[in-house]
């Protein structure tokens, strides 16, 4: 078997289910439930099988305690219904021994030696309506372990090409941020530059109007890169900038009327 046996020592389920529940001080549990507990730790220290427990393997001492759990409650539900909980009612032999494939090595799945079934599996077979679920055989211990291993690697494996994918997108957005700097960079210094341009020419015309003895006109507003408006600002008179007929008269030194 892989893992460790059960808890229950010496003592059969239905003791280690009275030991358990004189050590709670509650009501003892129905069959289902009293086996996985009793393969989860000792009466003691076991807490009440709930539906989540069942979802991970790894809550109980071994796997093949899990998969006739499991077993037992799908083949329930395809049988009874979706709301069927077998939590909640004695333990069905004849369902124990579908989901279970029979009595493989004459003993049944769940609660050998406490319940019984008159019926042996062709019996069962002969009688399944359509509901009841295909009769498989029992999975022997290491093919349960092999098919554990089987999906812990895919796990493994689908959890490292996350982690590239991950780490892929991550590098791309970096790449993407970095272009995204770089460009704005890039604009802010051409924009610099060109304004710089612009205020050498403009203080290169003021030096030219000093020395033939004209008026210069006012600093014009340098556009940036890419701005209309502020192009289309710098030839706006309401912003600064003289009309012709003032540019004329202030460059022959008359006043404007």
């Amino acid at each position: 078997m892989v893992g460790v046996p059960q808890h229950q020592g010496s003592a059969n389920l239905l003791q280690f289910g009275r030991n358990w529940a004189h050590h709670n001080k509650t009501e003892m549990p129905h069959l289902y439930d009293l086996y996985g507990m009793d393969h989860t730790a000792s009466y003691k220290k076991a807490k009440a099988l709930s539906e989540s427990d069942l979802d991970d393997p790894s809550n109980f001492t071994n796997i093949s305690s899990h998969q006739k759990l499991m077993a037992s409650r799908d083949a329930g539900k395809a049988m009874k219904g979706d709301d069927f909980n077998p939590s909640q009612e004695p333990l069905d032999p004849e369902l124990v021994m579908i989901s279970g494939g029979g009595r493989p090595h004459g003993s049944i799945a769940i609660g050998d030696g406490i319940i019984r079934c008159p019926l042996n599996l062709p019996e069962i077979k002969a009688r399944q309506s359509s509901r009841c679920p295909e009769i498989t055989p029992r999975p022997r211990p290491v093919e349960l372990a092999i098919e554990a291993a089987l999906q812990k690697e895919r796990a493994a494996n689908q959890a490292a090409l996350e982690k590239e994918r991950l780490a892929s997108q991550a590098a791309l957005q970096a790449a993407l941020d970095e272009r995204d700097q770089t460009t704005t960079r890039l604009l802010e210094e051409d924009r610099a530059r060109n304004e710089a341009g612009q205020r050498a020419l403009y203080e290169l015309f003021v030096g030219l109007c000093e020395k033939s003895g004209q008026v210069p006109p006012p600093m014009p507003v340098f556009s940036s890169i890419g701005t209309n408006n502020s192009r289309a600002a710098s030839h706006d008179p309401s912003r600064g900038q003289p009309s012709p007929n003032e540019a004329g008269a202030s460059n022959r030194g008359v006043s404007p009327p």
